[in-house]
C-alpha cells in the first residue's frame, strides 16, 4: 500500500500526526507501550531460552553464538526464528495490540514474514553497522516494517538502536558488493548519509519501536554490564510479497495475522537489489555477517 492508501484509514493505536510522522521520519515510538502482562510473559520465555543456549557449543538452528561462548559466559548474539522456538513468541506476534499497531502504518491488512531476538551481551555486545532492512528479503514494494520490542529498559550505554531521520526517503545502498554480502553500507556510502542526526532509542521495558524498512539504522556497542535482548518482528502490509527466500525462515511467513489476503500485490517502481539466495547459502545473523563469518549453509537451512 502507499502511505497516502495507509493513512485514508482511520487510526487504531496512534494519533494521525504520529503516522504522517512515522511516514516523514521513518521510524516510530511508543515508550511503556506493550502491556505489563505480555512483558512478563515475554520475558520468562526469554529467559527459558537464553537458559537452554548456555550449554550450546556452536552456532545453529536455533542460536548464533558469539565469540567466547561457553556455560559460564554465555554470548548469545541471536535467538533465531523465534516464533518457532516457544509458542508465547507466536501469540504476542499475533496479538491485536502489535497488529492494530502495525496496521496504523500499514494498512489493515497485515502480514507476518520474520521474527527473531537480538542479545547483546552484557560488556561484549557488538556494535552492529549502519544498514537497511530490505535489501535481505525484497517485497513488491515499501509497505514493510520491524516492531522493536524492549523487554528491559534500555539506557545510553547498552547500545540502543539508532536512526536516521528520514533516510527512508533516500537511496538503497549496496550491500551485496562483489558477490558478498557484507550486511552493511560501505564507508563511502555512509558519507552520503547525515549519520549525525541519528537518534538513540533508548526507554523502558515494553516500550515499542517500528522503523520502516528503508530507513538507515545502527548501533553502538554494549559497554554496560546488562544484556540489551531486543525482540524484533517483521511485517508488511498483506499486498507486499516477498519475492526471494527469507534470511531466517518460519513456519508463520507469510500468515495474514491480521485483515484479509489481497487479490493482487502492490508493485512499487523502484527497484531493490537482490540479496543472496538464502535457500543455498544459509544465514546466522547480522553480527556475523558483518564480522566477515563463513556460514555452513547445511547448518543454518
Amino acid at each position: 500500500m502507499t502511505p497516502a492508501a495507509i493513512l485514508a484509514h482511520p487510526p487504531l493505536v496512534l494519533e494521525q500526526h504520529a503516522r504522517e510522522r512515522y511516514f516523514e521520519q521513518g521510524y516510530a515510538w511508543l515508550d511503556g507501550y506493550l502491556p505489563a502482562d505480555r512483558l512478563a510473559r515475554l520475558r520468562a520465555t526469554t529467559a527459558a531460552q537464553l537458559e537452554l543456549a548456555r550449554h550450546e557449543t556452536q552456532s545453529g538452528e536455533a542460536f548464533d553464538l558469539g565469540p567466547g561462548h561457553c556455560a559460564d559466559r554465555p554470548n548469545v548474539r541471536r535467538l533465531r526464528a523465534v516464533v518457532d522456538r516457544d509458542p508465547c513468541y507466536w501469540e504476542i506476534a499475533r496479538d491485536p495490540v502489535l497488529t492494530d499497531l502495525v496496521a496504523d502504518l500499514v494498512g489493515p491488512d497485515v502480514r507476518f514474514h520474520s521474527g527473531k531476538l537480538n542479545c547483546k551481551t552484557g560488556g561484549a555486545g557488538d556494535a552492529v553497522k549502519w544498514h537497511q532492512d530490505i535489501q535481505a528479503w525484497p517485497h513488491t514494494c515499501y509497505s514493510v516494517l520491524t516492531l522493536g520490542v524492549y523487554l528491559h529498559d534500555v539506557a545510553a550505554d547498552q547500545g540502543p538502536l539508532a536512526v536516521v531521520p528520514g533516510s527512508h526517503l533516500g537511496p538503497l545502498f549496496d550491500q551485496f558488493p562483489g558477490g558478498t554480502w557484507t550486511g552493511h553500507l560501505s564507508d563511502a556510502d555512509v558519507a552520503r548519509v547525515d549519520t549525525a542526526r541519528a537518534v538513540e532509542l533508548t526507554g523502558r521495558a515494553g516500550s515499542v519501536m517500528a522503523i520502516d524498512c528503508r530507513v538507515v539504522h545502527g548501533s553502538r556497542p554494549n559497554h554496560s554490564p546488562l544484556p540489551r535482548p531486543l525482540l524484533l518482528y517483521v511485517y508488511s502490509s498483506a499486498d507486499a510479497c516477498a519475492y526471494t527466500a527469507a534470511p531466517t525462515p518460519t513456519s508463520h511467513t507469510g500468515e495474514i495475522v491480521r485483515g484479509m489476503a489481497p487479490a493482487h500485490a502492490h508493485l512499487d517502481p523502484r527497484p531493490c537489489p537482490l540479496p543472496p539466495d538464502w535457500a543455498r547459502q544459509g544465514y546466522r545473523s547480522i553480527y556475523a555477517a558483518q564480522s566477515g563469518e563463513p556460514v555452513k549453509a547445511a547448518a543454518y537451512d
